[in-house]
């Protein structure tokens, strides 16, 4: 029973060493590069760095990436998060501090990598994959990533940056010495591992069992052989660290005009959104709005008050060359329409403006078809005589002489149909252009619109 107790005592012991190891201080200043394949084919590798700093026992941080785009590098630095996940690290994206890319980058997209970290006797390496999250209209893209920590973090072009927005100083390790590269990294792990004198080569230690100066022992059940280092004092444990050499794929190696052309092809391709589509209806609307706007002051004067048109037509379309064709006008009567023009109150409320010498006018009903009946009259003659509204068009053309500046249309209800009032669709043909008029009559008013002849300014 105590020799099953001894080895109790001596598992906990490594269990607690083995859970203390697995706490490696991964804050500092990371360099690396991200890789990814493009719709070529070819392997991209974008440069990459990340600054992990803790606070208040959390694991925070910023990266920069670098794209090749337009003939120049574009960086952009944003917030990082990091946690442990096991034996793997996730490291999520968040917001944009700022970036220089020459596009609008999505807000949507962001990437998560999961590496794992490895200690070599020179180096601290993180190793894993990356993808970005599913949003509609971009395609997940995914690759691999190698990061390796920098002793002399103050050269990184993120630390320099991150000094330059007053943010470096708020980093937990701005502190630590700042050396070279080439010289051995040493484990930078939570427990204080005791500096190695300069002495010959010793035969390695073994893998857990350390021979410390005078350590603080536990004797159990008055058993003298049974010697238990305590763990919260002992600072000369060394543990075995992988010696085997990374493969060579750790290697950072420098971008090559072919590769540096490959990333240029992928900024454009999976970062930059598709361009905003233009917006003519806007431009298009603007003409049809002009002449319902614009109006003159000047001409304030009913068109009623006007000298009565000549009676007699003809010898006006006679004049004109060539000689085009003319309408009959026709004095309003109980026959031919609007025998009561006179007794009733004629509403002028729309006026629009054309610009040719003739003038292609047609009516509708304007919503259902109820039995409506119409006369227009133009300048007091008649051009339509009792017309019954429907879905099918009743057309005529007018001719304009020169001497005529405007036109009055008078829409006369003849009757109201099953649902009154009389409503009505006149449209106006002006050469390539077109004005929907909708007019509503009744028995004791009429209504009525203005064409006006445009000036050539």
């Amino acid at each position: 029973m105590k020799r099953y107790l001894k080895y109790i005592l001596l598992l906990c012991c490594f269990n607690v060493t083995s859970l203390f190891a697995q706490q490696q201080d991964i804050t500092g200043m990371w360099n690396g590069e991200i890789l990814l394949t493009d719709t070529a084919g070819e392997l991209v590798h974008l440069p990459f760095e990340i600054a992990v700093s803790e606070e208040k026992g959390k694991l925070v941080g910023y990266s920069r990436i670098v794209f090749h785009a337009n003939g120049k590098d574009e960086a952009g630095i944003r917030d990082i998060t990091l946690k442990w996940k096991g034996n793997d690290i996730v490291i999520e994206d968040e917001e944009f501090l700022e970036h220089q890319f020459s596009i609008r980058t999505p807000r949507r997209v962001k990437k998560t990598m999961v590496v794992q970290l490895t200690v070599t006797d020179k180096e601290l390496i993180m190793d894993g994959t990356w993808e970005t999250n599913k949003v509609r209209g971009y395609i997940p893209a995914k690759g691999t990533v190698l990061l390796k920590r920098k002793n002399d973090f103050k050269k990184s072009e993120l630390f320099k940056r991150l000094d330059t927005l007053n943010i470096a100083s708020k980093l937990s390790f701005k502190d630590r010495p700042s050396v070279e590269d080439n010289n051995t990294i040493a484990s930078a792990s939570k427990p204080v591992v005791a500096e190695k004198k300069s002495e010959p080569p010793a035969p390695k230690p073994e893998p857990v069992i350390a021979k410390p100066e005078p350590p603080v022992v536990a004797v159990v059940e008055s058993e003298p052989d049974l010697i238990i280092p305590s763990i919260e004092k002992t600072t000369a444990t060394v543990f075995p660290l992988n010696t085997k050499p990374w493969p060579a794929r750790t290697r950072i190696q420098p971008l090559s005009k072919p590769r540096k052309a490959q990333m240029d092809l992928l900024a454009k391709s999976t970062i930059k959104p598709p361009p905003p589509k233009p917006a003519p209806v806007i431009v298009a609307a603007v003409p049809k709005v002009k002449p319902v706007v614009e109006e003159e002051p000047e001409e304030k004067e009913p068109v009623v008050t006007k000298p009565a048109p000549v009676k007699k037509p003809e010898p006006v379309v006679t004049k004109t060359e060539p000689p085009k064709p003319t309408i009959a006008y026709i004095a309003p009567s109980a026959n031919v329409g609007a025998a009561e023009i006179n007794k009733r109150v004629t509403k002028s409320d729309q006026s629009y403006y054309f610009e040719t010498d003739s003038l292609v006018l047609t009516l509708y009903d304007n919503g259902e078809v109820d039995g409506d009946t119409v006369t227009v009259l133009m300048n007091g003659g008649i051009i339509f005589s009792k017309a019954g509204l429907s879905t099918r068009p009743n057309t005529k053309t007018i001719y304009i002489t020169p001497t005529m500046d405007s036109v009055n249309l008078v829409m006369y209800a003849e009757s109201l149909g099953e649902i009154p009032p009389n409503t009505g669709l006149l449209i106006v043909n002006d050469g390539n252009k077109r004005y929907d008029v909708r007019f509503s009559a009744d028995l004791k008013t009429n209504a009525a619109i203005i064409l006006r002849r445009k000036k050539n300014e």
